[in-house]
């Protein structure tokens, strides 16, 4: 067994690096060296890196900037999923995918299971869901098809890329007042529980991979940004950091205004998970408790 990780270089892509090479399971990353929209190059090194798993981390993620660049993240979130997955099902490879919460609306009040309506009200959301559908329609071409997954995620922050968890930090370092979004839920998400999930959902660590379709996963409990942030404040005291805020602003969306639309409420529901597999997703309180207390013993924050 051989995993190739797209976008090894990323936050995420680095956290499965890491679970993998705890595990022992060999692997092998790339990023921009292979063009995941370009059939050839991706087969090509498949067939070079003999790999039994594609672990896809890469992805578009700049949410406003797609709204100007739809193209360019339709090319990498919707073409480049589709490409690796036509590759997978050649080559006989597993394929597991990330997804998003942003696939949905975030007008209806209940969670999100895996058969709820989908409608990005974005264009970042427009082409990660086109890069499921893509996904679906390449694996149906072939029911002997091996093992495939899409996990949807939420709200990631960890090390190795800016985060909402980053960018409060580094506010909470400078400012006196920090003012944050307050009507948007979702789960907060450690990238280091993320790679974990993924790497054993796909087969490539422990015993069986999951059934094939689309799988949530999230750190247990919605929040709001303002609850996110004011648990981050609360860590970085606790973790000793000295903190310039003093006073958190709960503001609306609409006092923030960005060039892409946000759901209002995104919140995925990971009751298949738990069920179906028996995995439990921690809370994001611990999980953030875990990221601060470690950056904060770590060099200064970049």
């Amino acid at each position: 067994m051989s995993v190739w990780i797209t976008g090894a270089q990323g936050m995420l892509g680095r956290c499965v690096a890491r679970q993998l090479t705890d595990s022992r399971v060999p692997w092998v990353g790339t990023d921009a060296e292979v063009d995941i929209a370009d059939y050839a190059a991706v087969s090509a090194f498949l067939t070079k890196a003999k790999a039994s798993h594609i672990i896809n981390c890469a992805a578009y993620t700049a949410v406003d900037a797609a709204e100007a660049d739809e193209a360019q993240a339709y090319r990498i979130n919707a073409l480049g999923a589709s490409t690796l997955a036509g590759a997978c099902r050649e080559q006989r490879a597993c394929f597991a995918h990330v997804s998003t919460d942003y696939i949905f609306d975030g007008e209806r009040a209940e969670h999100h299971d895996e058969d709820s309506p989908v409608g990005p009200c974005n264009a970042y959301g427009r082409t990660k869901l086109e890069g499921e559908r893509l996904i679906v329609a390449e694996f149906a071409r072939d029911p002997s098809s091996p093992g495939w997954l899409i996990a949807r995620t939420s709200w990631l922050f960890g090390n190795g890329r800016s985060s909402f968890v980053d960018t409060m930090y580094k506010l909470m370092l400078e400012q006196a007042e920090v003012r944050v979004v307050d009507d948007q839920q979702g789960r907060p998400t450690y990238a280091l529980d993320l790679a974990e999930f993924l790497a054993r959902a796909s087969g490539a660590v422990g015993v069986s991979a999951l059934a094939s379709g689309v799988w949530h996963f999230a750190n247990s409990g919605p929040t709001t940004w303002f609850g996110l942030a004011t648990e981050v404040r609360k860590e970085m005291i606790a973790a000793g950091v000295h903190v310039a805020t003093t006073r958190l602003v709960p503001i609306a969306t609409a006092e923030f205004p960005r060039p892409a639309r946000r759901p209002k409420n995104s919140v995925l529901s990971t009751a298949r998970v738990e069920s179906e597999a028996g995995i439990v997703p921690r809370s994001w309180r611990e999980a953030l408790h875990e990221y601060v207390e470690l950056r904060a013993k770590s060099a200064p924050w970049p």
